[in-house]
């Protein structure tokens, strides 16, 4: 049995019985062009990476390996039964296709701020042949999640520290899904230097929009622990629950699970 990887073509793999890896071939062919495929030169291409991704064995994109961050193991622990996601912040689709793949999902809509990072999440989900996997660019300083519908759960990873404004982004979250996940950055008690509404943080210089790690914007605010919980609660959310505490190289770090009674 000659088993086809998925960016070699030969006239075998245009004939083929089985409709999803006639499926898979259609949606490679919508991105690369099959007469001269090299799946180094795809990357390149399309680099920098953040993310590494395991393409039939062959490890390819950037260092971070999703496959060792416990995170989505943690969500699915805390809510087993989802089977719709909504992800705010996927960057380049590596949680994405984690969640998407796990049994019983069966649909996962990401956003994603930057249009270079969507056009690598829908590379990697032809190559993986992902189909329940959607990805939309918007900006989530400004986009209403009301907009997108409703789901199980809500997982933001990652973002929340890079927003300028996070309270009006977790005021909309409950308006769509009755669980949210969300693993963060916060700013220190100490650190604290300023206060909207009650809340407390500091402020944070971003990047820049060239900068892949960074937010759309040119500042953010890092809230308080404290203060995130608080605005988790004000928000609606009945339960909120610490899963765990970290440090991270841009500070300390924590997990938190938000669910509606």
């Amino acid at each position: 049995m000659v088993v086809q990887r998925p960016w070699i073509v030969s006239e075998s793999s245009q004939i083929c019985p089985d409709v999803e890896r006639a499926a898979q071939f259609a949606r490679l062919t919508k991105i690369i062009n099959l007469s001269a495929v090299n799946l180094v030169d795809e990357f390149a291409r399309r680099g920098p990476w953040i993310t590494q991704f395991v393409i039939n064995g062959i490890a390819s994109g950037g260092d971070y390996q999703v496959v060792d961050d416990r995170r989505v193991q943690q969500f699915f622990e805390r809510f087993p039964d989802v089977r719709t996601i909504l992800e705010l912040g996927s960057l380049e689709g590596g949680h994405t296709f984690t969640l998407a793949r796990h049994e019983g999902v069966e649909r996962v809509l990401a956003i994603e701020g930057r249009p270079a990072n969507i056009d690598k999440a829908k590379f990697i989900g032809s190559l993986l042949g992902v189909s329940n996997a959607q990805f939309r660019q918007a900006n989530l300083e400004q986009l209403q999640l009301a907009s997108l519908g409703y789901f199980d759960a809500i997982f933001c990873c990652g973002l929340l520290y890079h927003l300028p404004e996070p309270w009006k982004l977790i005021s909309q979250t409950p308006l769509v899904a009755p669980s949210l996940f969300v693993w963060t950055v916060y700013a220190n008690e100490n650190e604290a230097t300023i206060e909207i509404d009650g809340l407390r943080g500091r402020e944070y210089i971003e990047g820049g929009l060239n900068e892949p790690l960074s937010g759309l914007s040119s500042k953010s605010i890092w809230l308080t622990l404290p203060s995130l919980i608080e605005l988790l609660s004000r928000s609606g959310y009945d339960n909120v629950e610490v899963l765990e505490k970290s440090q991270n190289p841009n500070g300390p770090a924590v997990t938190l699970a938000a669910s509606l009674s």
